[in-house]
């Protein structure tokens, strides 16, 4: 599995947090359709929620669309993030923890732990369920969202670099032996296409996900991807693809 550093995700994500906004259309989508997982307002009401990774507020204004939460709390590596989460509560921002979910300790318990596009960056995450399902309460629920394999398969194949992602039945049996009932397990295809190969760079940059590479792109590397992109990931009016795979999860602490 390729390392994952945090300190290079958090200086890649920060530089994306001005344009993540209007070039995120998988992952706003992807952070819809998990916050529509939980009971909608009428029916769901949660006392303490984590939200890991919050990024620029996008899955947390789903969240307050959906469900009734009395005490909110935001993590997320990038510090800057607090300033784009606090518009959403205007007058009473909540508690942000900035650093890495993965060492901090939180205060408390929560009835809710919710992270949309964020598990692919966990190192441990067989040891990091385990850390959650101490967090929550008995019955205490667990929705995130994290990609499969497939996922951005085009740069995979074009480049070699890329994360290593679990499979669906992987983390099925993590939960299970993280003491958490499955409520929900989901797949899906994502397909975005672009006009050209450097508008898929331009994205991937915009929103952060080029954390994974060291970032140093030669004249000569750029125009080889340029040139092979088209020759395999082709639609037939002429665009090319991005391939986004997710995996939606609900659970339940024992």
């Amino acid at each position: 599995m390729e390392a994952i550093e945090a300190k290079r995700i958090q200086i890649r994500f920060t530089r994306a947090l001005s344009s993540y906004d209007n070039h995120a259309d998988a992952q706003h989508r992807i952070s819809r359709k998990l916050a529509s997982l939980l009971p909608h307002q009428a029916d769901a009401r949660y006392g303490r929620m984590l939200e890991i990774g919050c990024g620029t507020g996008g899955f947390t204004g789903a969240l307050k669309q959906q469900c009734r939460i009395d005490e909110w709390i935001l993590n997320d590596l990038c510090e800057d993030c607090r300033e784009k989460t606090d518009r959403l509560f205007p007058g009473s921002p909540p508690r942000f923890i900035a650093g890495d979910a993965e060492t901090l300790s939180f205060p408390g318990k929560f009835d809710l732990i919710a992270s949309a596009s964020v598990f692919q960056w966990i190192k441990e995450p067989e040891a990091f369920l385990h850390k959650l399902s101490g967090l929550l309460v008995p019955q205490g629920t667990l929705l995130f969202s994290t990609f499969v394999p497939g996922n951005l398969h085009e740069i995979k194949e074009l480049t070699g670099k890329g994360l290593a992602y679990p499979t669906s039945d992987a983390l099925a049996k993590w939960l299970s032996a993280a003491d958490f009932d499955l409520l929900h397990q989901e797949e899906e295809t994502i397909v975005l296409t672009f006009n050209t190969p450097l508008d898929v760079l331009r994205h991937l940059k915009a929103t952060g996900v080029t954390a994974t590479g060291n970032g140093r792109w030669t004249r000569g590397r750029q125009e080889s991807f340029c040139k092979q992109y088209p020759e395999q990931f082709a639609t037939t009016d002429g665009q090319v693809t991005l391939t986004y795979r997710p995996l939606y999860i609900l659970a339940v602490k024992k």
